[in-house]
């Protein structure tokens, strides 16, 4: 009997089929290897509303009363002192800071003293409406709103608390540099009257040129000084020094001045140098540079400095004719 190999071709191709698919069923299920997600361990922060600053903090101040009502355009946005443009520039530019603006008794020294709110020119400026003129409290009465109570209260909590800088830190007392003003006055030694360093009196009567003083004449070099630290009566190495060049002191003829005062109406406190013109260098441009110390740096503040430009250098100086 011949084969029927159409059948045989079926079964053959049906056993393998059930073969395939039973080992297949024995295999261990395989994860398939996907590429790690790049995004899966970003820290994207917590979602809930910031916690708002203790009010009567430096950044409570900053936020609810100097940056939206003082550090506006033209005010105190960076044009000029104080800046409260950031915490950190209102924190630097108030606390221990010497008052520009004082009032006519010249009660105040820095515009934030911490915890003497009654010795801050800041507080006085917000509170008082009349500190040197008629509508002068800050914001300016002319042209702003004044702060609300609870403005005022707010900064003068921070003050009284220790005018404390965004870290919690009290500030210590700075003890600054000696500052020489850079007026300085020929007086007459008998009037000490003004009369030799005004315009009138220069080279070619230009104001930064050298001044003109006569020979054979007594007068008084007059230099003020300011310290945050010590009595004017107390600063030391009081010295004016003389020389040809405008920038090389170093074998420069030294002056020793003394601390005068004047009493009432005048009430002025300088450093004096009493001389008598014959014993100065004639016929010469002579420059001066003033030297001080308060005791308290190692090295002396002098005035002018060798990186001013050179009006200043000329303006300090002046010629015996």
């Amino acid at each position: 009997m011949k084969p029927n190999y159409s059948k045989l071709l079926f079964s053959v191709f049906a056993l393998s089929i059930a073969l395939f698919v039973f080992l297949n069923s024995c295999k261990k299920e395989e994860t398939p290897q996907l590429p790690a997600n790049p995004f899966e361990n970003i820290d994207y922060g917590s979602t809930s509303a910031p916690i708002p600053p203790d009010p009567n903090s430096l950044v409570g101040i900053h936020t609810n009363i100097l940056q939206p009502k003082c550090a506006i355009p033209g005010c105190h946005d960076g044009n000029f002192e104080p800046d409260f443009r950031t915490p950190q520039s209102a924190f630097s530019t108030l606390v221990y800071h010497p008052v520009v603006k004082n009032n006519a008794t010249e009660s105040f020294k820095f515009r934030v003293v911490p915890f003497k709110s009654a010795e801050s020119v800041f507080y006085e400026r917000i509170t008082n409406c009349c500190f040197v003129n008629q509508d002068d409290r800050m914001p300016q009465d002319n042209i702003g709103v004044p702060l609300p109570d609870s403005d005022i209260a707010a900064i003068k909590a921070w003050i009284d608390n220790g005018a404390k800088d965004i870290g919690g830190n009290v500030p210590s007392y700075p003890n600054l540099e000696p500052i020489i003003n850079p007026v300085f006055f020929v007086l007459d030694q008998a009037t000490y009257k003004i009369n030799y360093t005004d315009e009138k009196n220069r080279i070619d009567s230009v104001s930064y040129n050298p001044f003109l003083l006569p020979n054979n004449t007594d007068v008084v070099f007059a230099f003020l000084v300011e310290d945050d630290s010590t009595s004017y009566a107390n600063m030391q190495v009081n010295q004016l020094k003389l020389s040809f060049d405008p920038d090389d002191f170093s074998n420069a003829q030294t002056l020793t001045a003394s601390h005068v005062y004047i009493p009432p109406p005048e009430d002025i406190n300088f450093y004096g140098i009493t001389v008598n013109t014959s014993t100065l260098p004639k016929n010469k441009v002579v420059y001066m540079r003033y030297f001080v110390n308060d005791g308290d740096h190692i090295q002396n503040t002098n005035f002018p400095t060798d990186n001013l430009p050179l009006p200043y250098k000329t303006f300090w100086s002046f010629y015996v004719y």
